[in-house]
C-alpha cells in the first residue's frame, strides 16, 4: 500500500470553513502560506534549467544511452516532471483563499484542507530530495568523464547544469522543512468538518528534516573513487609567524625560491661529470702495407636494426594492397594503440571509433577475395571513419 503523500489517486477535500472561537494566530497562519507563495512564484531559473536538461536528454540518447550518469540524468528528469505537475502553488491559493482577513471573522479551512497542504509539502520535499540526490551522482560521473578526458567537451555542460539544479533542489528541500514546521502547530487548532480522506493508521512527522534526514544529504552519491583528498603539508613556523598576507607570502615564496636554487646547485657541483675521450688510431708510416682498421662485431649489428626501423617506419595507408597487408597493417595499428606509440595512425580516435573501425575492416578482409576491391573498399571506410572523423 502506498504512503499517503506518493499515491496520486488521493484528490483534494473540498473547500470548506469551520467555526472556531478564539483563535488568534490568523496573521501568523496567512503569513507562512504568503511564504510559501513568495517563494513558489520565483522558480523561474529551476524551470530554465529543467528545460535544458530536458534538450540534452534529447541530444545525448544516441551517443550516451548506455552511461550510467546520462541514465541518472534521466531520473532528474523524470522528478522535474513530477514537480511540474505538483502544482503545490494552486493548493496553498486555494487554502489561503479561505482564511481570514482579522480575528473579527472566525470562520477557518477545515482540518482536511489543512492536512492536504502538508501532504503536498511532503511530496514536494521527496521530489527536491530525489532530485538533488540523482542530479549529484550524475555529476559525480560526468566529472570523471572529465578528469579521464572521455568526451569532456560533452561532459563539461551536463556537469555544469546538474551542479545548478542540485544547489536549487536542495534549497527547495530546506525552505519545505520550514513550511512543514510553521503549519504543522495548527494540526490542534483547526476541526475536522466533513469526512476524513486519510487512513486511520497515518500520522504526519512532527519534524520533517528529521523524516527526510537532510541533515546526512550530502553522503548520499559519494564514492571513494571519485574524491580525491590531497593532505597539504603546510609547515607550523610560517602559520604562526606570518599573518597570512599578500606581501608576506610572496616573501616566503621568494626564500623558498632561493633555497632550492641552492640546493640545485649544490647537488650539480657534488656529482661530477667524468668525459671519457676517444681513443686515437695510430697509423704506421714505416709499414708498407696498410692493416686497416678492427671493426668490432657490434658494429655490424647496426645495419640490422636500420632494417626493423624501416619496417616499422612502413607502417601506413599507402603500404594495404591485399588481404595480407590488410591484416598487418590491423596488427599493427592495434599493437601500436596498446603501445601508445606516436606510430598509431588513429591516436584520435576513442576506443568504440577504433573498435568500429577494427570490425569493419576485418569484414573486407574476410568478405572480398580481389586485391583491388579490397584496396577500393579499405580507402573508402578509412575516410569515412578515420579521416572525416578527424576533420570533425
Amino acid at each position: 500500500m502506498l504512503e499517503p503523500w506518493n499515491d496520486p489517486s488521493i484528490m483534494a477535500p473540498p473547500i470548506n470553513t469551520t467555526f472556531i472561537h478564539g483563535f488568534e494566530d490568523i496573521e501568523d497562519l496567512s503569513y507562512a502560506c504568503n511564504s510559501i507563495i513568495k517563494v513558489l512564484s520565483n522558480q523561474l531559473p529551476l524551470h530554465n534549467e529543467s528545460a535544458l536538461l530536458s534538450r540534452f536528454i534529447y541530444k545525448f540518447d544516441k551517443k550516451f544511452r548506455n552511461d550510467i550518469g546520462y541514465r541518472i540524468m534521466k531520473k532528474v528528469n523524470t522528478a522535474l516532471r513530477k514537480y511540474l505537475q505538483l502544482n503545490l502553488i494552486k493548493d496553498v491559493k486555494s487554502f489561503i483563499a479561505v482564511v481570514p482577513s482579522s480575528n473579527t471573522d472566525i470562520y477557518l479551512p477545515t482540518l482536511q484542507m489543512l492536512q492536504f497542504i502538508l501532504l503536498r509539502i511532503i511530496t514536494f520535499s521527496k521530489i527536491m530530495i530525489r532530485i538533488c540526490t540523482s542530479s549529484k551522482q550524475a555529476a559525480i560521473y560526468y566529472m570523471d568523464r572529465v578528469q579521464r578526458g572521455e568526451s569532456h567537451w560533452m561532459s563539461l555542460m551536463p556537469f555544469a547544469l546538474l551542479s545548478r539544479i542540485w544547489s536549487l533542489s536542495l534549497v527547495l528541500a530546506q525552505n519545505s522543512c520550514s513550511w512543514y514546521l510553521n503549519l504543522y502547530p495548527y494540526l490542534n487548532k483547526l476541526q475536522v468538518n466533513g469526512v476524513e480522506f486519510l487512513p486511520l493508521h497515518f500520522k504526519f512527522p512532527s519534524d520533517l528534516g528529521i523524516f527526510l534526514d537532510i541533515q546526512n544529504i550530502d553522503k548520499f552519491g559519494r564514492l571513494q573513487w571519485s574524491v580525491i583528498k590531497k593532505k597539504i603539508n603546510v609547515k607550523v613556523d610560517f602559520a604562526e609567524d606570518y599573518d597570512f598576507d599578500l606581501d608576506s607570502i610572496l616573501e616566503y615564496v621568494k626564500e623558498v625560491n632561493k633555497d632550492d636554487t641552492v640546493r640545485q646547485n649544490e647537488l650539480g657541483t657534488e656529482k661530477k661529470i667524468t668525459l671519457i675521450k676517444p681513443t686515437e688510431l695510430v697509423v704506421g708510416h714505416n709499414d708498407l702495407s696498410d692493416l686497416g682498421q678492427s671493426v668490432p662485431r657490434e658494429y655490424f649489428k647496426t645495419f640490422f636494426n636500420q632494417v626493423d626501423k624501416q619496417d616499422n617506419n612502413s607502417h601506413s595507408v599507402l603500404m594495404v594492397t591485399d588481404k595480407s597487408t590488410l591484416n598487418l597493417f590491423i596488427d599493427n595499428e592495434e599493437k601500436f594503440r596498446i603501445e601508445n606509440s606516436s606510430k598509431s595512425l588513429t591516436r584520435h580516435l576513442s576506443f568504440m571509433q577504433w573498435h568500429s573501425l577494427k570490425t569493419n575492416l576485418s569484414k573486407v578482409s574476410d568478405c572480398l577475395s580481389n586485391n583491388r576491391k579490397i584496396q577500393r573498399k579499405f580507402n573508402k571506410i578509412w575516410r569515412e571513419k578515420c579521416l572525416e572523423t578527424d576533420n570533425k
